[in-house]
């Protein structure tokens, strides 16, 4: 039966409706492109800024930890790119960021990495553990390997049964119990809870080790919030 007029209309409208969603949706991802690109500029501007203040500060702390701090967003911002996949790699994406904040620290400590490479999740909860590395290894470099001249951090990542191990570890100084925890160990314990996941942080002779444990399958009504509100940023 030939097509009538009306649904011929009908059809191109939805076609022009199509191209024009398309058009829109080509030129938001050239616009986020450019952001990013700006962004990644600007971190490595801070960074060359706080390096030069770096030398000539006769107490270099607080100046070192804001340092450290944008070294390790930086490398979270070219890790965690949007990906238009399905799933997520999480072992190669693990080592790749765990690399790319070794590398951004000058190679000042030894980075080892050994993970499962079959292990396969959701790119918004892979970011959630990316976010959760990132922090665990910023905190063993600003205070677990504060002034010493050589370090180690190993992260292991692992499948067992339906659950995922994360473990970053260090040689450094050991982690206090009784200690009051900081932003970072709280960011950290809200990411792991959004994952269905807990967090443990205990010391280690020398050192410390951190260990996330989640499923693999999200559970039902687990709510992931965006990754800038997960890290207090209005």
């Amino acid at each position: 039966m030939p097509a009538t007029s009306e649904g011929s209309d009908e059809l191109s409208e939805l076609r022009r409706e199509n191209a024009l969603l398309k058009a829109r949706l080509a030129e938001s991802q050239r616009l986020y492109d450019e952001i990013c690109h700006r962004i990644r500029n600007e971190l490595q501007a801070f960074s060359m800024l706080f390096a030069a203040q770096l030398k000539r500060y006769d107490h270099p702390e607080h100046c070192k930890f804001c340092l450290t701090r944008i070294y390790a967003g930086a490398a979270l911002h070219v890790a965690l790119d949007p990906t238009d996949c399905e799933t997520c790699r999480l072992g190669e994406f693990i080592s790749a960021l765990a690399k790319s904040l070794h590398a951004a620290f000058d190679d000042r400590f030894e980075n080892i990495v050994n993970v499962e490479d079959h292990i396969e999740i959701d790119p918004l909860r892979a970011k959630r553990v990316g976010l959760i590395l990132v922090e665990a290894m910023t905190n063993a470099i600003n205070h677990g390997l504060a002034g010493l001249d050589k370090g180690k951090i190993e992260t292991r990542l692992r499948r067992f049964g339906n659950q995922i191990e994360l473990v970053v570890e260090n040689d450094g100084a050991p982690y206090k119990p009784d200690a009051r925890p900081g932003q970072g160990l709280k960011i950290m314990r809200d990411l792991a809870e959004e994952l269905s996941g807990t967090i443990e942080l205990v010391p280690r002779s020398p050192g410390a080790s951190l260990r996330l444990t989640f499923p693999i399958t999200p559970a039902h009504g687990d709510k992931i919030k965006p990754a800038e509100a997960a890290l207090g940023v209005p």
